[in-house]
């Protein structure tokens, strides 16, 4: 099933607060032709304007270097979608409302969910319902196309789930978003209104009296506080770089010192690392962490989806290098 893409977040990490809004581009032009199609300048930043609108009203300033970076991902994307669009034209591949409905109704089941809790649900996630639908139709269009075109299916072994669940059983947990898995990942973020309470914090976590994740929840106003200040999936080469800088001035494990961005602190952890020298903490996970029964599925997902996005970019990659696409941001 589709997540939260990766850019969701990173777009919180990359603009982090920025106050002011973009000023409006006194001419279009275009940016992209893909097989001669175009992407168009008002395109494009109706769709970064998408994503700002979906992260809390951030604004970015036009002439921000990390407004660029963000254009440039965007842009990648839309690529991305006019050649599945005009592959899946080709081929004659479509998914119908009454399947998306289906599908749908399924997720409701499976989470117990009436409409109105599953809409809810969605919310928290930063998606409305029809976001979600055209989610939910891109995807199975890539699962659709990928069955099309590529010779092999996606397997994972029972071996494979067994060796995941050894490895990370301690971080795994049984707690499930309605949109699929999501990958914890190994960077920590907490975001407070000012340096001061930035220290405390780093105090107590570093003193054990408060652990980094319960810090997040409590105090934190950036993104992944529901989460503990988990950031998914999001890399360190995604952090805008005052962030790459601080995280990389402490060890693995320890607490970075407080990052300012635009008049909110910062605080980060990169939880794993082959130096890792883990700050202390006041309560270790439960021992031997969550049963295999409870997370066999939840992994056998986060599995297929890896395999499966690897995958459909080598596709992708494959029908980039025969397109005729030229980029002119």
């Amino acid at each position: 099933m589709p997540r939260l893409p990766k850019i969701c977040i990173a777009l919180g990490l990359l603009l982090a607060m920025a106050a002011t809004a973009p000023a409006a581009e006194l001419v279009d032009r275009v940016v992209a032709v893909v097989n001669g199609k175009l992407i168009t300048l008002f395109d494009l930043n109706t769709r970064v304007a998408e994503l700002v609108q979906r992260t809390q009203g951030v604004s970015l300033k036009p002439d921000d270097p990390r407004a660029d970076e963000l254009r440039r991902q965007v842009l990648d994307t839309m690529v991305t979608d006019l050649l599945i669009e005009s592959e899946t034209a080709r081929l004659k591949i479509n998914v119908s409302e009454t399947e998306l409905d289906n599908q749908i109704d399924e997720l409701k089941k499976k989470n117990n969910l009436t409409q109105q809790q599953f809409v809810a649900e969605l919310a928290k996630e930063g998606l409305t319902l029809q976001e979600f639908r055209k989610r939910l139709r891109d995807d199975s269009m890539k699962k659709r196309l990928l069955g099309y075109m590529v010779h092999r299916k996606v397997l994972v072994t029972d071996d494979e789930v067994r060796d995941y669940y050894e490895k990370n059983k301690d971080s795994l947990s049984t707690t499930r978003s309605i949109t699929g898995p999501k990958v914890s990942g190994n960077i920590g973020f907490i975001m407070v209104p000012n340096v001061k309470q930035a220290e405390e914090l780093r105090g107590k976590i570093n003193s054990g009296a408060l652990s980094f994740a319960e810090a997040a929840k409590k105090f934190s106003v950036g993104p992944g506080r529901d989460q503990g200040g988990d950031l998914g999936d999001v890399q360190v080469k995604d952090l805008a770089p005052p962030l790459r800088d601080a995280l990389g001035a402490v060890p693995a494990g320890q607490v970075s010192a407080p990052v300012m961005l635009d008049g909110k602190a910062v605080l980060l952890v990169m939880r794993t690392g082959a130096a890792a020298k883990p700050a202390p903490a006041p309560a270790a996970p439960p021992a031997g962490g969550p049963g295999y029964d409870g997370v066999k599925d939840q992994i056998q997902e986060t599995l297929y989806k890896e395999k499966f996005d690897k995958l459909f970019q080598a596709y992708i990659d494959n029908l980039r290098s025969k397109a005729v696409v030229e980029i002119k941001l």
